[in-house]
């Protein structure tokens, strides 16, 4: 799965800064601008951290951690395959029609009423502009921003009583 370095960071819970730092350390490495294979830096990110850690730390925990880490990995792959996670790139394309869909239906409605109503310009005009207003509305990238922030203040505070259940 490609993803962004901020979704890599948000992954990994690193700073985009520090990916950076790792790539240039050949610790990470990226397809292309601003696009990383989560999987392959996951996986490699995991084998940078136990190397530094299996030194100083018991080798034991160490690899147990490496497999928990792995098995989390496996899991994510496999719902990929299964079809439980979604390349965000179709779930945008798929919207992207359904916005287009809706947008043609609903600027057909004036007319659709005209002719079958015969309602007078006035009523024909009002209608058209209110549809106008409301898709303009609709379009406004700061409404779907401020509804992905809340969703990922929700996802961090599920995950912070994850973490807190099992401690």
């Amino acid at each position: 799965m490609i993803v962004s370095t901020k979704e890599l960071g948000e992954l990994l819970g690193l700073t985009e800064r520090h990916i950076y730092n790792l790539e240039k350390k050949e610790v990470l490495s990226k397809e292309d601008k601003n696009c990383w294979d989560a999987y392959k830096n996951i996986q490699a990110y995991i084998y940078y951290k136990i190397s530094i850690e299996t030194p100083t730390t018991d080798g034991k925990e160490a690899r147990v951690r490496k497999d928990l880490a792995d098995a989390k990995l496996k899991e994510v792959m496999l719902a990929e395959k299964l079809g439980k996670l979604i390349p965000i790139e179709k779930v945008a394309k798929e919207l992207e029609d359904i916005a287009i869909t809706i947008s043609n239906k609903l600027y057909s409605i004036p007319h659709q009423l005209k002719r079958r109503f015969k309602i007078d310009d006035v009523m024909y005009l009002a209608l058209e502009n209110e549809i106008e207003n409301t898709l303009k509305e609709l379009k406004d990238p700061n409404i779907y921003t401020q509804q992905a922030l809340e969703i990922e203040e929700k996802i961090a505070k599920e995950r912070e009583k994850q973490e807190l259940s099992d401690e």
